[in-house]
């Protein structure tokens, strides 16, 4: 790739600037991680701010209190450059009795008698939806949201709402009698989750002044004009929306102007996107996310793998050091391409980096696979005990496993690599893929001599992204005879 894309970041240091503003004056947010020997501070807030950019859902888990959905209002309200006190507004909370209708759309009843007439709420209108307690929505409410979620587009009735895909922050506690279990194929629409909780007793003037100054980001006025605009029944969707672009250019032109912050409408988030796209893998973090996904998507006795119970978790010798043998469940694309890699890109370009490095993978893992994958109780019970890292306060155990889970994807990783860059060698080779930036490359007699060993039946071969270029050079080569 050119330099110049490489080193295009026109956005970064408006998005650190974004995530400062937010984690040290409207929500305290002290947790750092250290990446490559680099501190990222405000780690949750840059993880929010990341998921706001690239379009993508992401779930706060926690405590009750502890500042989930307040953290997701300010990091709305400071990206979007709509009122916090709207964003209030607008929230959708999450009850065992709620209903579609009371969440995002409602019939018109005055309408009825001569149509189906739909009245979309405030939550449809705005550039970002927030969820509250998500959890505590039965497994039916649960289903409603999935294409939502997935495509932004909002059916109900005859009619359909759609402004494009727009992030959403859901909330959940962790699990009492009061929730419900989220539904899988709803987990893995949130492409990230990150845990917020108590972060020191020495902190406590600092949130003090922290709630004083969201007053900064709220504006009644326009927040009050706005829903007068939604709830408008003689104004058209179209009209609506753009009642309501003119309304906020007031708030961007006073109140928003002094918290400092940038703003990142739809279009610059596009070019930020852009940008984001344009950081490349390094060849091993590409062969890292390559196993991370081999490994827990395939099985030597059973091939893919399948959720349990459709299939028992592979005991066989061959597989007991797979990942795949440490979950009940797969781990879907959308995780792996739309998370760990899309995450990973977005750390890097943050954090200046040339290209996304194994370290990048291994930082964002634990929100990307924490909340997806269901571990096997053998696993759970191997770590329940740990001395948890993450920190003075700790992971999660969904987190804590999936770095213990990642920490043994990269033993295999030491191991197999070997074999795995010769087969890529020799696939390239055999296929004439080299890009035109890249010699090809010629094995020597040794190398050779271990191909030819890992060709002869590749159904023998343990690791699985092992498997799969040895099985697609043998394939290639019969087709060539």
């Amino acid at each position: 790739m050119p330099k110049t894309q490489v080193s295009e970041r026109r956005y970064s240091d408006d998005l650190i600037k974004n995530i400062r503003i937010s984690g040290k004056k409207y929500y305290i947010d002290p947790i750092y991680n250290e990446v490559g020997g680099k501190e990222v501070e405000h780690w949750n807030t840059a993880l929010s701010v990341i998921s706001y950019v690239l379009d993508a859902n992401q779930l706060s888990v926690g405590e009750p209190g502890f500042a989930k959905t307040t953290g997701a209002k300010v990091i709305c309200s400071i990206m979007s450059g709509y009122p916090f006190d709207l964003y209030e507004a607008a929230q959708i909370q999450g009850h065992p009795d709620q209903t579609f209708e009371t969440m995002i759309a409602r019939p018109d009843f005055s309408k009825l008698a001569k149509e189906e007439s739909v009245i979309w709420l405030a939550s449809a209108y705005l550039p970002v939806r927030i969820i509250d307690e998500i959890n505590r929505l039965s497994s039916g409410h649960q289903d409603g949201w999935l294409n939502i979620l997935e495509t932004g587009r909002i059916n109900y009735l005859n009619a359909t709402f759609f402004t494009g895909t727009t992030p959403c922050y859901a909330t959940a506690n962790h699990p009492d009698d009061g929730n419900h279990v989220l539904i899988p194929p709803l987990r893995d629409r949130f492409l990230a989750h990150i845990e917020c909780g108590y972060i020191g007793a020495t902190y406590r003037q600092n949130i003090r002044q922290a709630i004083q100054n969201i007053d900064d980001l709220k504006d009644e006025k326009l927040t009050t004009e706005i829903m007068d605009i939604v709830n408008d029944k003689n104004l058209e969707i179209k009209e609506r929306l753009r009642k309501i672009e003119l309304a906020q250019n007031s708030y961007l032109s006073k109140k928003y102007k002094e918290t400092g912050a940038v703003l990142f409408d739809a279009e610059t988030k596009k070019r930020a996107r852009q940008e984001i796209e344009n950081v490349n893998l390094s060849t091993d973090a590409d062969t890292f996310l390559m196993m991370i996904d081999s490994e827990l998507n395939f099985t030597p006795t059973f091939g893919r793998k399948r959720s349990f119970p459709n299939d028992s978790i592979d005991s066989s010798n061959h597989a007991k050091k797979l990942a795949s043998t440490k979950t009940k469940n797969a781990f879907s694309p959308r995780g792996s391409t739309k998370g760990l890699e899309n995450y990973a890109k977005a750390l890097a370009y943050l954090m200046g980096d040339e290209k996304v490095e194994k370290h990048h993978l291994e930082s964002v893992a634990p929100h990307i696979l924490g909340h997806r994958l269901e571990f096997t109780e053998e696993f759970r019970a191997q770590h329940q005990a740990d001395i948890r890292g993450g920190g003075m306060f700790g992971d999660t155990l969904e987190m804590h496993l999936s770095k213990e889970l990642i920490k043994d994807v990269e033993t295999n990783y030491e191991k197999a690599k070997g074999d795995v860059d010769l087969l890529l060698v020799a696939y390239k080779n055999e296929m004439n893929a080299y890009r035109p930036d890249e010699d090809r490359v010629e094995l020597s007699t040794e190398q050779k001599r271990r191909v030819t060993k890992l060709l002869e039946d590749p159904n023998k071969v343990d690791h699985p992204l092992v498997r799969e270029y040895a099985t697609r050079i043998a394939r290639a080569r019969k087709k060539r005879r």
